[in-house]
């Protein structure tokens, strides 16, 4: 029998790793929802946001909590302000990005849940999510590229 528990993140609090100028928060993981699902909040700060990409297995949500972000879906300008939710489904090209003066927050459903793993080894894990991440290194850049086809990630 699965013995279940209760995860409760509190605010600021989860596991905060800093990519691609950007801070991830794990806030439930595959191993947390017995692989159902994982759930993140980004911090995007201006100019932020992954490059144009495709992810082969993901149903990628995205529901915007504050600041705007700017989703280009299959060519498609996205501008995303707060209460706005944008699902991408596998094999679709898209990015995000932070075109605004202020740091944008956003919460992430991943499912099938794992591409945040991809995050925890190509990142740096950080204990201040309010600090701006350190700038992504050519060594990080490298890295990242290496292990997206491990998570079935193609960039474009």
């Amino acid at each position: 029998m699965i013995e279940r528990t209760v995860k409760i993140v509190e605010p600021d609090k989860g596991r905060h790793i800093a990519i691609a100028n950007d801070i991830n928060t794990i806030l439930a993981s595959k191993e947390d929802t017995e692989g159902t699902y994982s759930i993140l909040e980004i911090k995007v700060f201006p100019n932020g946001g992954p490059l144009p990409h495709i992810q082969t297995r993901e149903h990628e949500g995205f529901y915007i909590i504050e600041g705007q972000i700017v989703f280009n879906v299959n060519g498609k300008r996205i501008e995303a302000n707060p209460g706005t939710f944008v699902n991408v489904p596998p094999g679709i090209l898209h990015s995000f990005k932070n075109e605004q003066d202020k740091v944008a927050k956003i919460i992430v459903v991943l499912s099938p849940p794992g591409l945040e793993q991809l995050f925890v080894e190509a990142g740096i894990e950080i204990s201040d999510n309010h600090v701006k991440p350190p700038p992504f290194d050519e060594k990080q850049k490298q890295k990242l590229m290496n292990i997206f086809p491990k998570y079935g990630v193609k960039l474009q």
